[in-house]
């Protein structure tokens, strides 16, 4: 009796394509850069820790990720009301990029209206106690909306400079009562 050997499972993984823009929206791009008084490597680690957006969300607003942390090919979600934006973990470079590609039927107000498709992070690092984050926002809008979409936006960053300094600055005094 001859034996057949199981077939081998490999997983190809192709550089995602770029997504395509559905009839009648507009390519949208938001970009924003925050200088932070802090080393590169802590603002990483605070970056990359899934904790910083799992408990930073506010009812009812959340944060999953399955598979893992901030690793090519986990799967995450950030939802709550009038917010659907599901994707994957794309290319980490650490310690200076993170991206994430959203997946199609991800929103904002509504699928008629915003759709997210890819969330991207640099990090550098022009000082040693220094690090400047530039974040890159791309999505496809309706163009009625997309001045609405860009306010909306630099609401919306303005506080995440905000929290990445109230994260940092919680870490480190959470470390010196460790000491």
């Amino acid at each position: 009796m001859k034996l057949l050997a199981a077939p081998q499972r490999t997983r190809s993984v192709q550089a995602p394509k770029e997504p395509t823009i559905a009839a009648g929206f507009v390519p949208h791009r938001f970009e924003r850069s925050y200088e932070i008084d802090a080393t590169r490597d802590d603002v990483w680690a605070w970056l990359n820790d899934p904790d910083t957006f799992i408990k930073g969300q506010p009812w009812p607003y959340f944060v999953e990720f399955v598979g893992g942390g901030f690793e090519p090919g986990v799967q995450n979600t950030h939802t709550g009301p009038l917010l659907h934006c599901c994707g994957e973990i794309g290319e980490v470079r650490q310690p200076d990029y993170r991206d994430l590609r959203y997946h199609y039927g991800a929103y904002v107000l509504a699928m008629r209206w915003i759709r997210p498709t890819r969330l991207q992070f640099w990090l550098d690092a022009p000082a040693a106690d220094r690090t400047v984050v530039r974040v890159c926002l791309d999505s496809h809008c309706r163009s009625w909306i997309r001045r609405l979409w860009t306010l909306g936006n630099r609401f919306f960053w303005r506080l995440f400079g905000w929290s990445i300094r109230r994260g940092l600055a919680q870490r480190a005094r959470k470390a010196a009562r460790s000491r």
